[in-house]
């Protein structure tokens, strides 16, 4: 029990940090670039907007690789080991503490998706109307020409709408989230500890960059689905509407519960077999 409150005091120091909130002003700069366009429509037509707007902002390049560098720089001080955790480390053992900041990286991944949420809906305030379904605008954005005449950023396609509903769809893009959050951030863990927090750095920036990289080749490189985890936020993409083949939502349970049992492998041998190095705190 101490343990698990050891844990929770870990969490919320951790999360509620300097990080965060370079985190949020990046999400939400570029969230109120896309959408303050949508509420300026919503204002022209007289008619409020849902607060499902996030699936539509997936759609996005841009916004997938921001998210993505929010969520590296988040990270960026794995493997967490300023020089005051030496102590917590001696007390609980090496398995447990390693254990404990992969537990800690997994539960903010939790947080950051949920913040990201509610970043989104920010920038429509005080034009929403608190639905259920996408609501009438939307539906117009994606059946007219009227997102092009006034001039909206975001592309509404109309096979997103009638895939699921708008609560199962946003649900599915949060499952997304938490997962390619989760796993960036094991995957920098376990290069932090394994190699050094250079390696993590640039590996989580190809992972960021690498959605980009699929933007442009997925006509000719379709693979670089399978492997780009912020592409993914494009539900399109998982439906198989943008290329074929493509990733699924199972495929990439799968492979994220795979993964991540390897990654914790790996960065168990590291921290059984390497001398630590603490660093000063940031």
């Amino acid at each position: 029990m101490n343990k698990m409150r050891c844990i929770g005091r870990d969490v919320i120091h951790n999360f509620f940090s300097r990080r965060l909130l370079v985190f949020c002003v990046f999400q939400f700069t570029i969230l109120h670039y896309y959408a303050d366009s949508i509420k300026q429509y919503a204002i022209a037509v007289q008619y409020p907007a849902a607060p499902w707007v996030l699936p539509f902002m997936g759609q996005n390049v841009y916004f997938q690789f921001v998210y993505g560098i929010s969520v590296v720089y988040f990270y960026s001080n794995v493997p967490f080991m300023p020089r005051y955790e030496m102590y917590v480390f001696m007390r609980q053992g090496r398995m447990w503490w390693m254990s404990a900041k992969l537990l800690r990286i997994w539960i903010s991944a939790v947080m950051l998706a949920a913040a990201t949420f509610i970043l989104s809906i920010l920038p429509l305030v005080p034009h929403l109307e608190w639905t259920i379904q996408w609501g009438r605008l939307y539906h117009s954005l994606a059946l007219t020409d009227a997102g092009a005449v006034h001039h909206v950023k975001l592309f509404f396609p109309y096979e997103l709408i009638n895939e699921n509903s708008a609560l199962t769809t946003v649900l599915l893009l949060f499952i997304v989230m938490f997962i390619i959050t989760g796993l960036t951030g094991t995957v920098m863990f376990a290069l932090g500890i394994g190699i050094g927090r250079m390696a993590a750095m640039l590996a989580g920036t190809f992972l960021a960059i690498l959605s980009v990289v699929f933007a442009n080749l997925y006509l000719w490189q379709e693979w670089l689905g399978f492997v780009s985890p912020f592409s993914w936020i494009d539900l399109l993409l998982l439906y198989g509407k943008v290329c074929r083949p493509a990733p699924s939502l199972t495929l990439i349970c799968v492979g994220t519960v795979i993964s991540g049992m390897l990654l914790y492998a790996f960065s168990l041998r590291a921290v059984r077999r390497k001398n630590l190095k603490w660093i000063e705190e940031e």
